[in-house]
């Protein structure tokens, strides 16, 4: 009965096929960069109209500097996928009351937020890891090798800072009617939380584990506060979205 809700948040995913096209759709997303960077030139070349016998000189970027452009792809666009993946996770059950039927069954608050915050945790984390994967395979194939432990820090500092957003993205979920609404205010949130940080000396906040994700891979950084934020961050938006979550829609 615990793992109840966790269960059938995978069987969900399994029917809808958001278990497939989640880690495709990133994957694809991490892939195209390396390779597109590769055939840059080419590209150029076929489409821009040049004139006879001129050369398009670019240069190769390094295998860190193709692997920095993943992760800003990653943080970008991969974001948008899994906060629009998870978009309908409670307005949509308010709707149909499913909520309601659970908290009708005296199932803890704290269960159905974990379980469900759970289900897409685990979710993001396998699908950066096979995107992260894709990206170094052919990063290695095209361009050059690379430090592999800098590599597993990236990846590592990416998943905490998806972490970060969709512990935010549940927090607001869980108390607006909309999951269009939660999406667009978490996405705000970051981008003038990052907006904020680029003025002032803010080096500590989680909101910072996006942009050391592509750092750590080129220089030295301080890790260590920016993830004991983060880990702050994720405990309270769980512990503020399970004791506020809304069971029912405003229009039931």
């Amino acid at each position: 009965m615990r793992t109840a809700i966790f269960k059938q948040e995978w069987r969900e995913s399994w029917s809808n096929k958001r278990l497939i096209w989640i880690p495709v759709a990133l994957m694809l997303l991490a892939s195209m960069q390396p390779l597109t960077l590769y055939f840059l030139p080419d590209i150029l070349a076929s489409g821009g109209n040049l004139p006879d016998g001129a050369v398009i000189e670019i240069p190769t970027p390094t295998p860190q500097e193709v692997l920095v452009s993943v992760s800003e792809q990653l943080r970008q666009i991969g974001q948008l996928i899994i906060l629009l993946s998870a978009m309908h996770t409670f307005s949509h059950e308010r709707t149909n009351g499913t909520l309601v039927w659970l908290k009708s069954l005296q199932i803890p608050t704290s269960r159905i937020v974990i379980s469900k915050w759970g289900h897409y945790a685990l979710l993001t984390v396998g699908g950066l890891l096979l995107a992260q994967g894709a990206a170094a395979y052919y990063t290695v194939i095209l361009f050059d090798s690379f430090d592999w432990f800098d590599f597993l820090m990236s990846t590592a500092l990416l998943m905490c800072h998806f972490i970060v957003q969709l512990s935010i993205f549940f927090f607001i979920a869980a108390l607006l009617e909309s999951g269009v609404v939660a999406v667009v205010l978490t996405l705000g949130l970051h981008f003038v939380i990052s907006l904020v940080i680029g003025w002032v000396d803010l080096d500590w906040m989680p909101w910072m584990l996006g942009p050391l994700s592509g750092d750590v891979l080129l220089t030295d950084v301080h890790l260590v506060w920016p993830i004991v934020t983060g880990l702050i961050v994720v405990i309270t938006s769980l512990y503020f979205a399970s004791k506020h979550l809304r069971f029912m829609s405003y229009s039931a």
